[in-house]
């Protein structure tokens, strides 16, 4: 290693334990960042390495990589060179390369400019949560007269217009800094040299610890920023397939309900049956009874009608995967239940109803069907039967609204407001 390189490298470990001496919740992502120490530009006279503009960011690669002009990093003092890493930390952990929306991968396209402020908006929120000083020329959105708290995708609008403003003479945004390919999903040639680039589980791997790190100390009343532990409670969170989880409740709640078998003799049993005169006895086998669920629908116009018949599609295709069940008997609900509808393509159901919502009419009409299971679409502004049916019931909790929780006896599934 030359000199050059060997100042770079202690200057790197010096900057990175002045991070994590910040930022603990963050030490485990500084400590796992590798160092690719570049070719320096040099003077011309004495040959010493002088700061490259481009790499005054110290840029990071989706590969967990920072890449190091030696120039650059000799000259700035160290807080300013940790505070760097700290960013190139949040590109790499809110995984801002993944993100980059369409028609901002053109690069020096006004979108990729946009979406790179928008992004370092994202992040340098947080590190003046810490109580970090940024450097000079940086986009925050404090300084740009934005609320705090938001994503990148919120900034990119408002950082948009506030671009063009200045295009038409207006104050400068701020001096766009190249943050790599962590920030906007597009390769450099300098990412050739080195290696040491982490995989994608290892990534994975990386990010699940960090957050549990960031959700235990929070815990434990560290001083956390509050955009650091929302990121690590819904990486946390684990992203359940909410059909899945429908089919499962619906396919348990109907074979509790009903007992679940019968006798037939469309099939003779395995078993053999005692020796009678002309032979042996054929016995019956057992079989499960096609379920049968009426669905409950809540037609107040607190959820819209376009989000309610794909919900229903949905759920039809659910029944009929879960239970058997093709024939679907609805009843849409506002302040009154209507008329119980018997389809057998979804296409058929009508959705009608309007304004007040009263959901103790409609379960109580589903409930005279005596069907094995209630199923309930709604987003929960109602009031509720004060004892539950004889039958289980299971809501499907359609996203968005503000209402209190259904009552215990029902089983609930969050479904999605735009119901992707």
């Amino acid at each position: 290693m030359n000199d050059h390189a060997a100042r770079t490298a202690d200057r790197f470990a010096a900057a990175r334990l002045w991070a994590a001496a910040q930022a603990p919740y963050l030490a485990h992502a500084l400590f796992s960042l590798t160092p690719v120490v570049l070719e320096p530009r040099r003077d011309e006279e004495t040959g010493e390495p002088v700061p490259d503009p481009d790499f005054r960011a110290f840029p990071t690669d989706p590969g967990w990589r920072v890449h190091i002009d030696p120039g650059t990093a000799l000259a700035v003092p160290v807080r300013e060179f940790g505070w760097w890493l700290l960013h190139g930390v949040g590109h790499l952990v809110r995984r801002h390369a993944d993100r980059v929306p369409e028609g901002a991968a053109d690069p020096g396209g006004p979108a990729a400019r946009w979406w790179n402020r928008a992004a370092d908006a994202e992040v340098n929120d947080d590190l003046e949560a810490a109580g970090l000083e940024s450097p000079a020329g940086v986009v925050s959105p404090r300084a740009l007269g934005l609320p705090p708290g938001r994503l990148a995708e919120e900034y990119l609008s408002e950082i948009e217009v506030l671009d063009e403003a200045q295009a038409r003479g207006g104050r400068p945004v701020a001096a766009l800094v190249d943050c790599g390919r962590s920030a906007d999903g597009l390769a450099r040639s300098y990412e050739l040299a080195g290696g040491g680039a982490l995989s994608d589980v290892e990534r994975a791997v990386l990010e699940a610890a960090l957050a549990r790190d960031i959700v235990a100390r929070a815990a434990a009343r560290s001083d956390v920023p509050g955009g650091w532990e929302r990121w690590a409670r819904e990486r946390l969170r684990p992203a359940v397939d909410w059909r899945a989880r429908l089919g499962a409740v619906l396919r348990r709640g109907v074979y509790h309900g009903a007992g679940r078998v019968d006798f037939t003799y469309r099939r003779p049993a395995r078993r053999q049956g005692p020796p009678g005169p002309h032979g042996r006895v054929l016995l019956p086998a057992t079989a499960a009874p096609v379920p049968d669920v009426a669905v409950v629908v809540d037609t107040s116009g607190s959820v819209g009608d376009a989000v309610l018949r794909r919900l229903v599609s949905e759920v039809a295709g659910v029944l009929e995967r879960a239970c058997g069940r093709r024939r679907l008997r609805v009843i849409c609900c506002d302040r009154h239940a209507h008329p119980v509808q018997t389809v057998r393509r979804v296409e058929e159901v009508r959705l009608v109803g309007g304004g007040g919502t009263d959901l103790r009419e409609g379960i109580a009409a589903a409930a005279g069907l005596r069907p094995d299971l209630v199923l309930v679409l709604t987003d929960g502004d109602t009031p509720w039967p004060d004892t539950p049916p004889r039958m289980p019931v299971v809501v499907g909790l359609v996203a968005g609204g503000a209402a209190p929780e259904p009552p215990a006896w029902a089983h609930v599934v969050p479904l999605p407001g735009d119901a992707d």
